[in-house]
């Protein structure tokens, strides 16, 4: 599982794009790793307190950039 004990959100940015940078440097620095699982949706609003829409959408565009999969149902994980 992702760890997110260590983001801080500040301002200035959007926190999507926050978050979205976070699981980018974290593949690049090798903390995040190919089959490592993401929270929930739901789980992930709730731990960084952001709307789950945004969650949707940080989930939707690492999709779109092929860096996570989901199934329905079942949970999202990266592949590299």
């Amino acid at each position: 599982m992702i760890d997110f004990s260590t983001f801080a959100a500040v301002d200035g940015t959007p926190v999507y794009r926050q978050i979205l940078f976070f699981i980018k440097r974290g593949i690049v620095a090798g903390t995040v790793r190919d089959g490592d699982a993401l929270p929930s949706r739901r789980a992930l609003s709730a731990l960084l307190g952001i709307n789950p829409n945004t969650a949707q959408k940080i989930y939707r565009l690492l999709e779109e950039e092929d860096l996570i999969h989901s199934h329905g149902g079942a949970k999202s994980v990266v592949t590299l």
